[in-house]
C-alpha cells in the first residue's frame, strides 16, 4: 500500500498549529496560556472547550474531547488519519511524495464520499461551460454574476440527462453502497439514476471548505421545484450547514455580526459586493444547530430576507429562534417587491447600507410589523400572550428585561405585569424539565480515591519534573494502576518515559487510543499544567507518598471494610466474633507496616 513517508508526517505535524487550526472552526478568546471558546462537538451555552498551544492540544471540559492538530481534523471532518494528513499538507503547502507500494491505499467511506462530490463539481462546472451550458450560462450573466464569480463559488450546470453525472464515475473505486450514499443519485431497480437533472448547481460546504451537498436551481419554469438539495447523507447535516460560511467566517469575525439571507444567489449578490459577512441557509428553514454553529463566529446577527409577507413570517420565526440561543438580533424589512439579491442589484450598496444601519433590533421590528392588528383589547392581549411564550425561553434575562422594556412601551403595559406572567410561563415550562447532561457516549469519572491516587501520578508523570518521574517509575510498579482507562495511559508512559523524558503531549495523540482512553489523556494532559507550575517541591513528593500509601494500601482497606462488615454481622447474630477480630488486627498492623516503610522513602 502506497503511505506517506514518515519524514512528511513529521513535517505536517510541525507545521500544524492547533490554534490556527482549531481557529478556523471555534471563536477562541485568550485566558491565560489557553484560549476558550464553545465546543464544536456537542451543543453548549458556556465555553468549556481549551486549546492549549504550547502543548499543541485541545480538550472539551465538557464532553472530554481532546487530541492535537490532526486529531482535530479527523473528528471535526470525520476522516481518517491519512487524510487528515492530506487536509494539512494541503493547508500548509507542503507536498505529499508518496511511498511506493500498490495501487493505492485503500480509502475510509467518508473520504470517498468527500472525492464523488470533488468529481460532481467538476462535471457540473464543465458542462456550465459546454454547448449544453448555454442558456443556464446566459442567465447567470443576465442576473449580473460574471465568469470570475461562477468560477470561484465553483457554479455549474447539470444537463436534462438521466446518467450524465453517473458516467463519470469509476465503478471499479465507488461501490454500489458509496454511490448511494452520497445522495448524488437515485436508485431505481438494479441501477442508478443521476437525482439533479436540467438545474444550475450550487456547491454546499462544510466550515472547513469540503464540498457535502448541491443545491439546484431549475431551468424548467414547468418544474414544481424551483430549488431542489442534496437529501442528507454520513457528510451532509442539513440543519448544522450554512451556505458561504466557508467563505465568510473570517469576515463575520472581523465584523463581529453576521447577515443572515435566505438563498444562494443573496449570499452571492451580498460577497461580490463588498458585503462578505454574510451566510445563507441551505435549503432548510434557519434553526438552533445552525445557529450554535454560527456563535462559534459571532453572537451577533442582522436577518435580510424577502421582503413579502412570507420573507416576513420567515424573519419572524429566524428571529426568535436566534434570541432563545443568547444573539442578539436586528432584522432589515426590505420593499415588498425586492429579495436581497434584487435590492443590492438594483439599488446598490450605498441603499442597501442605509437600511443596515437603520435596522431595528428584532422585537421592535417584530411588534411594528404586528401592531396594526393590535385594534382592540382582545388583540393586544392575545399578542402579548403569544409574545410572552416566547420571551419565556430567551435564556439571557438582561436580553428578556430590554425586551419586556420595549413591549411595555410600544403598547402602553406595566413591565411588571408582563415579568409576572413571564415568570409563571417560566416555571410551568421547566418545572420537573431540569436539563440533564447524559449521552451515549465514554465520560471522564473519578469516583474513588484509588482512582484519584492513579490520575494524580499519571499527571506527574507529564510534567517533565524529572526526580519525581524517576521516583514513580522506580518505586510504584505499573501493576497498581487498576482503572482500565488510567492503566492503558500508563503502560504507555512507563515504555516511553523510560528511553525518553521530553514527552510530546501533542504527539501522544498519535497513537492507538480507545474513544475512554483519549478522553483520560487530554484531560491529564490539560491538568498536569497545575502540578508543574503551582506546586512546590515538597508538596510534590507529599502528592506522591499518599498517592503510594493509597495504590499499596488498597487492597489491605478493601479487605478492612469487608471484615469489619462480617464482624457487625456476626454480633447481630450472637455469633462468636474472636477469630474475625484477630484477623482484622493483623490486617491492621499490616496497613500500618506499609504506611512506615513508604513514610521512610525519600523523594528528591
Amino acid at each position: 500500500m502506497a503511505k506517506i513517508p514518515a519524514n512528511i508526517v513529521e513535517q505536517i505535524k510541525n507545521r500544524a498549529d492547533v490554534l490556527d487550526v482549531v481557529s478556523d472552526v471555534v471563536q477562541l478568546k485568550q485566558r491565560g496560556r489557553n484560549y476558550f471558546g464553545l465546543c464544536p462537538f456537542h451543543e453548549e451555552k458556556t465555553p468549556s472547550f481549551s486549546v492549549n498551544p504550547a502543548k499543541g492540544i485541545f480538550h472539551c471540559f465538557g464532553c472530554g474531547k481532546g487530541g492535537n492538530a490532526v486529531t482535530f481534523v479527523m473528528e471535526h471532518e470525520n476522516i481518517d488519519y491519512v487524510d487528515a494528513l492530506k487536509r494539512l499538507a494541503e493547508r500548509y503547502g507542503i507536498e505529499i511524495q508518496w511511498e511506493k507500494g500498490e495501487d493505492d491505499f485503500e480509502k475510509g467511506e467518508t473520504a470517498l464520499l468527500y472525492e464523488i462530490h470533488e468529481i460532481a463539481r467538476d462535471y457540473f462546472i464543465r458542462q456550465l461551460n459546454s454547448d449544453k451550458g448555454k442558456k443556464a450560462l446566459n442567465y447567470l450573466l443576465d442576473r449580473g454574476f460574471d465568469k470570475t464569480v461562477l468560477q470561484h463559488f465553483s457554479v455549474g450546470f447539470v444537463p436534462d440527462e438521466w446518467d450524465g453525472l453517473y458516467g463519470q464515475i469509476d465503478q471499479k473505486k465507488y461501490k454500489p453502497r458509496i454511490i448511494d450514499k452520497s445522495g448524488l443519485f437515485i436508485k431505481k431497480d438494479d441501477r442508478f439514476l443521476d437525482r439533479f437533472r436540467n438545474r444550475i448547481m450550487f456547491p454546499i460546504c462544510n466550515v472547513s471548505g469540503r464540498i457535502v451537498a448541491f443545491g439546484g436551481r431549475t431551468m424548467d419554469p414547468k418544474e414544481p421545484a424551483k430549488y431542489m438539495n442534496s437529501p442528507e447523507t454520513p457528510i451532509y447535516f442539513k440543519s448544522g450547514t450554512l451556505y458561504g460560511l466557508e467563505h465568510s467566517k473570517t469576515a463575520i469575525q472581523q465584523e463581529k455580526e453576521a447577515i443572515i439571507v435566505e438563498g444562494y444567489t443573496d449570499f452571492l449578490r451580498f460577497y461580490t459586493s463588498g458585503i462578505k459577512n454574510v451566510v445563507a441557509g441551505s435549503g432548510t428553514a434557519l434553526n438552533a444547530h445552525h445557529a450554535r454553529l454560527l456563535k462559534r463566529f459571532t453572537t451577533k446577527t442582522v436577518l435580510c430576507y424577502d421582503g413579502d409577507s412570507a420573507g416576513q413570517k420567515a424573519t419572524e420565526r429566524a428571529g426568535f429562534m436566534l434570541l432563545k440561543e443568547g444573539f442578539d438580533v436586528r432584522a432589515i424589512q426590505l420593499p415588498e417587491n425586492d429579495d436581497p439579491d434584487s435590492f443590492v442589484k438594483e439599488k446598490g450598496n450605498e441603499a442597501f447600507q442605509r437600511l443596515y444601519s437603520e435596522s431595528p433590533q428584532f422585537i421592535n421590528y417584530y411588534i411594528k410589523n404586528n401592531k396594526n392588528e393590535l385594534n382592540t383589547p382582545a388583540s393586544k392581549a392575545q399578542f402579548v400572550d403569544t409574545l410572552i411564550q416566547e420571551i419565556s425561553e430567551v435564556v439571557n434575562p438582561v436580553t428578556r428585561d430590554f425586551i419586556v422594556k420595549e413591549l411595555a412601551e410600544e403598547l402602553s403595559l406595566k413591565e411588571e405585569r408582563i415579568l409576572a406572567q413571564i415568570r409563571n410561563v417560566y416555571r410551568r415550562k421547566r418545572s420537573g424539565n431540569e436539563q440533564k447532561k447524559s449521552g451515549p457516549g465514554p465520560v471522564f469519572q473519578i469516583t474513588s480515591v484509588t482512582d484519584k491516587a492513579e490520575f494524580e501520578l499519571l499527571k506527574l508523570l507529564l510534567t517533565g519534573l524529572d526526580d519525581p518521574i524517576t521516583f514513580i517509575l522506580n518505586n510504584i510498579p505499573l501493576a497498581g494502576f487498576k482503572h482500565p482507562a488510567l492503566s492503558a495511559i500508563a503502560a504507555v508512559l512507563y515504555d516511553f518515559l523510560k528511553t525518553n523524558r521530553n514527552v510530546s503531549p501533542a504527539e501522544l495523540f498519535d497513537r492507538e487510543w480507545s474513544d475512554t482512553e483519549k478522553i483520560y489523556l487530554s484531560r491529564l494532559i490539560i491538568d498536569s499544567e497545575s502540578s508543574q507550575e503551582y506546586q512546590e517541591a515538597e508538596d510534590v513528593a507529599k502528592l506522591i507518598i499518599d498517592c503510594m500509601t493509597v495504590l499499596m494500601s488498597d487492597q489491605l482497606e478493601k479487605s478492612i471494610r469487608e471484615l469489619r462488615s462480617r464482624i457487625k454481622e456476626a454480633e447481630k447474630k450472637q455469633e462468636d466474633t474472636i477469630a474475625l477480630v484477630l484477623e482484622l488486627s493483623q490486617l491492621q498492623k499490616k496497613r500500618q507496616e506499609i504506611r512506615r516503610q513508604i513514610q521512610e522513602i525519600k523523594v528528591k
